[in-house]
């Protein structure tokens, strides 16, 4: 029995890497991810798209703030895994972006390897969101010596707290609640290029660099920053 952990990039289908594409194709059960309230599975999409062979799982993940009750909801969905690869099934988890940068397949791995030590895990690795919103809007990510920094930013007191640094890309993850505070501090920041960009290579993608049009938009989860600051000239 296998475990492969599968990322899929930032949404379009074209984006999987052949080995990810091939292991999809044929591999008999593959787990596709969402979160609570949400009708439609990116992933799932990306999965059906290749028409496997395999039968599709939809895991649903809690976002609640209550910590026990989303750890609950990890364990349930480690057991549905455990138990499917227990009848000696190999099974593909996958998720948006790469498979061990901020994944639900983080949270996943120990408890399948602690239950099922004898288990072969197989992860394929998928473009990152940052990756991606550099290559919609030609924005070089780093060179050089440049350092590149990535800072999930849930939070609105998140936007006072970041620090700008020179020679450095910062890259804002998931900024839907402190996406307008962070506008305000980088109005008064010198020397950075900015961009923004929500539902990158998927229908409803918007990619900027006017912070006034970024303010005027609604909140959108699956949406990042990108700031890069420069030495002065």
């Amino acid at each position: 029995m296998k475990l492969y952990g599968i990322g899929l990039g930032p949404g379009d289908p074209e984006l999987l890497t052949v080995k990810a594409a091939r292991i999809l194709s044929s591999c008999p059960v593959i787990f596709t991810v969402v979160s609570a309230h949400v009708t439609d599975s990116v992933s799932e999409g990306i999965v059906s798209s290749l028409n496997p062979k395999g039968r599709i799982i939809r895991l649903v993940f809690s976002m609640s703030r209550d910590r026990k009750i989303r750890e609950e909801q990890v364990l349930a969905n480690a057991k549905t895994i455990i138990a499917e690869l227990s009848r000696g099934q190999d099974c593909a988890y996958t998720t948006l972006g790469d498979t061990l940068s901020y994944s639900t397949f983080g949270y996943i791995l120990p408890l399948v390897k602690k239950a099922l030590p004898e288990v072969c895990v197989d992860i394929v690795p998928g473009i990152t969101s940052w990756s991606t919103l550099a290559a919609q809007s030609g924005s070089v990510l780093v060179e050089n010596r440049d350092i590149l920094k990535v800072v999930p930013s849930f939070s609105e007191d998140m936007a006072e707290k970041i620090v700008f640094e020179k020679n450095t890309s910062t890259v804002l993850l998931k900024t839907y609640k402190s996406r307008n505070r962070l506008i305000e501090r980088l109005k008064n920041e010198d020397n950075v290029d900015f961009v923004y960009g929500e539902n990158l290579t998927r229908e409803g993608e918007y990619v900027t660099s006017d912070l006034n049009e970024v303010a005027k938009r609604p909140e959108n989860y699956l949406s990042l920053m990108l700031v890069r600051k420069k030495e002065r000239s």
